[in-house]
Formats: structure tokens, sequence, C-alpha cells
């Protein structure tokens, strides 16, 4: 075969491959043309709000607020849209805020959504800002931290509604800004949804950024389907008679039977679950007993249960069950088990996930810089939001140019302040551009009943 001919077959079947894998081929628009124009005037924007955002995620960090409790936090959000011209609605589902932007051409509604909860840790960062705050829980002093970068993600919504703010008149639809309470309880998701956050305006798609504590700045993790595990519960109390440890045999042992259905609960996954089905039980707590020779009353476990999608969960709460069922009745041992669905897992929509990504990769500077990555078993009830409107949520580099890694959930925990800038033009463009995609090359939303 001549190399011109095989050049040219082999340019035909590269085409052709995303065809036969289901997927169409990029478009030159998306990844080939240069950037919009428009990006520019958002970088300048940007820039300009900058150091005024940062403050603002200071003063969050310095005032952290437990879930349900953000007072403070939502009256900042809620002026900070008020001067904005935003419409405002606030006491969605307890503490949160909705601001609306209306663009000034007409097009979709979509939203971008940033959570205001902290946690109940005690900050060991060095930083002039750290937090002061303290909280009585179980009867003991704690103190309080932005350690999952909640008061980045609401400091971005806020500056990505500034600076489309000042572009409405070329942004085409309308943007629903929503700061969340009580993503660390995992209902504050739900809450809003059933106070009626969607009842004037239902979005097409919806947005949000978690801080990534593997990545430097300038980076972003993307994973297409599930990201986000399902985090179920259950609890577990086996009773007995008691008695004294030198004659076993006169009651029923609790630590002997939990101990049977913890090992149990791992040969289940082992055995009983494919594979390919991504499952995780871990009893974190196995509580029994007070003395080295006394059988005990009862022995108390609770255990995570973390899994993908409703059929998954579904499957398991019945092994479990069964698993447990049999154990303690195979030694005579009453019981009671109680098995709760915690926050769903988060589905990222793959079609809407590439609709954005040639924006992420023209933004950040190269297709490098937006890296593909693997599920994981942590849980986000942004998950809440992805059932009722196709969603994407992007994790963005914080690990400051100083360290080699930071850890969220840690008293410790510290971000780069450079990727706050780098995620308010990143969500800001890739709004203007999917607002701007024709209805065609548009996610469909999600069918209502």
């Amino acid at each position: 075969m001549k190399p011109a001919t095989r050049s040219a077959i082999n340019f035909l079947l590269l085409g052709l491959l995303p065809i036969i894998h289901g997927t169409p081929a990029p478009r030159p628009s998306d990844r080939q043309a240069g950037p919009p124009a428009y990006y520019q005037k958002i970088q300048e924007l940007t820039a300009r709000i900058e150091p005024e955002i940062i403050a603002i995620r200071r003063d969050l960090h310095a005032h952290p607020e437990l879930a349900f409790q953000e007072k403070r936090t939502a009256g900042l959000v809620a002026d900070y849209f008020q001067k904005l011209g935003l419409e405002v609605r606030t006491g969605i589902g307890g503490t949160g805020v909705l601001g609306v932007l209306k663009g000034g051409l007409p097009g979709p509604v979509l939203a971008m959504r940033g959570d205001m909860d902290a946690l109940a840790i005690t900050e060991e960062a060095d930083l002039s800002f750290a937090s002061r705050e303290k909280v009585m829980r179980n009867g003991q002093e704690t103190g309080l931290m932005h350690a999952c970068g909640h008061d980045i993600h609401t400091a971005m919504l806020l500056g990505v509604a500034s600076v489309l703010s000042q572009m409405k008149s070329q942004f085409r639809g309308t943007i629903l800004f929503i700061a969340q309470p009580a993503e660390e309880w995992g209902d504050g998701a739900q809450k809003m949804i059933q106070d009626g956050v969607f009842r004037d305006y239902r979005p097409e798609a919806i947005f949000a950024f978690h801080v990534d504590d593997t990545l430097k700045a300038g980076y972003v993790h993307y994973v297409p389907g599930y990201s986000g595990a399902n985090c179920d519960t259950f609890f577990l109390n086996i009773s007995s008679e008691g008695c004294h440890g030198a004659n076993p045999d006169q009651c029923v042992d609790p630590i002997v039977v939990g101990s049977h259905v913890v090992l149990a609960l791992q040969a289940m996954i082992s055995r009983e679950i494919d594979v390919h089905d991504h499952t995780v039980i871990t009893v974190g707590y196995f509580h029994a007993g007070t003395a080295t020779n006394i059988i005990p009353k009862k022995a108390e476990l609770r255990a995570t249960v973390r899994s993908y999608g409703d059929e998954q969960r579904e499957r398991l709460k019945e092994k479990i069950t069964r698993t447990i069922t049999g154990i303690c009745q195979s030694h005579g041992a009453p019981f009671e088990l109680d098995y709760q669905f915690g926050t769903p897992s988060l589905y990222n929509h793959p079609e809407l996930l590439q609709a954005i990504l040639p924006t992420a990769e023209a933004v950040l500077g190269g297709a490098d810089r937006a890296i593909e990555d693997r599920p994981e078993m942590g849980g986000e009830d942004f998950s809440y939001f992805a059932r009722e409107i196709p969603a994407v949520m992007l994790s963005l580099g914080v690990v400051p140019p100083h360290l080699e890694k930071t850890s969220v959930h840690s008293p410790t925990f510290m971000a780069d302040e450079k990727a706050i800038g780098i995620g308010i033009k990143l969500m800001s463009c890739i709004l203007m551009d999917y607002a701007r995609k024709p209805a065609a090359r548009r996610v469909r939303p999600f069918k209502t009943s």
C-alpha cells in the first residue's frame, strides 16, 4: 500500500473511532478555535475582584459555623448578592440562600452551588486568619474550622456571581447561585430541594467545585459517571443475659457473635459481590463489656456501607440484613438492626462533563490540566441536586506550593488562595460557554413527574 493511501485510511479511521464508540468527534469549534473574546473580560474582572473575594474567604474562614447554624455566613452571602442586584431568597432549607441573575439575552437556566458549613475541628494551621471559634460538643469544648474548603466554595460562588453580574448584558439565560447549608451532615441539599429552591426556576444543568487536596492550583480532576458513594449506615445491638467469663456456656456471648458478623461481612464482599461493584463495609464502632471476666449483656456495632447506585445499595441492604440475621439466629442471640440509607452516590453526567471539558482545557491552559480521576468512596450531598438535574462537580486543585500535600478534614488543612481566582474564572467561562450552546447541543433536562 502506498504511504499516501495508508495515511488517508488512518485519517478516516481516527475520525470514525469516536463514532464507533458512541461519542461524537469533537467539533472544531469546541477544541480548535481560539478562546472567545469574553474570556479576556472575565480574566480582567476576576483579577479586579480577587483581592476582595480572598478577603471574604478569610473572613469566612475565621468565623466558621456548623450545619444549619450558618446564619452569619448566610447573611454575608445574601448581602453580597443584593449589592450585585440579584433577586435574593433566604431561609431556604434552614439557612440556604438563592441568588438569581437574569442575563440580557434569552437562554437556559443554569445553576452553581457552593456549600457554607464547617466542621467541629480545632484548627492547628499557622494562619493569621485561623479560626478561634469554639463550640460545646458532647459536653466538651472543641474548635470550629473550615477544614473541607467550604469557605473557598462560598467565596468562589460570590466571585462568579460578581463577574457575571458585570457581564449580564452578554449572558444568555438565567443563573441560580445556590449557597447551601449542611453538606457535612449530608442533607442540606435535600432540605433546600424540599423547601422549593427550584420553585420559580428549574435549571437545565448545575455545576459545583470541591477543593482537591491532591492537586496544585491550576489543575482540576474530573470523574465521569459515579464519582462519590452512597453513604449508608447500620446500627446493630446484640443482646445477652450476661454471665461470668469463667462460665461462657451459661449465656450468649455478644462479643463473639459480633465478631462473627464483622468477619462475615468482609467475606460477603469478596464472595457475594461482583468485583466491579465497588463496595466498602467498615464497622467503625464495636462497643461491649466493662470487665475482663464478665460476658456483657450487649454489644453495639455501627458501620458505614459505601457503594454506587440505587440498585447496589438495595442489594447490599438485603445481603447485610440476611447475613446478620443468620449469624445471630444461629447463635441464639436476640438482636436489633437499624439500617439507614444516607446520602446517595454522586453522578457526574457524562455528556454534560464532555460539553464543558473544552472550556476547562482552554481556561486552564491545556488538556494536561484537566485530569480524569477515579471514583471515590467519600460522600457528597451535591448528589441530591444531581438526581434532580444533570450535574457536574469538578475537583479544584488547592495544594499550597510549599507543601507536597494537604488533607481535608484535618486540623492542619491549608489551601493555596490562587485557586480562588482560577476557580472564579473557570466557572464563569463554563457558564458563559454552556449558556451559548444551541439547545440541540445542550444536555436534555431530566423529566419531572
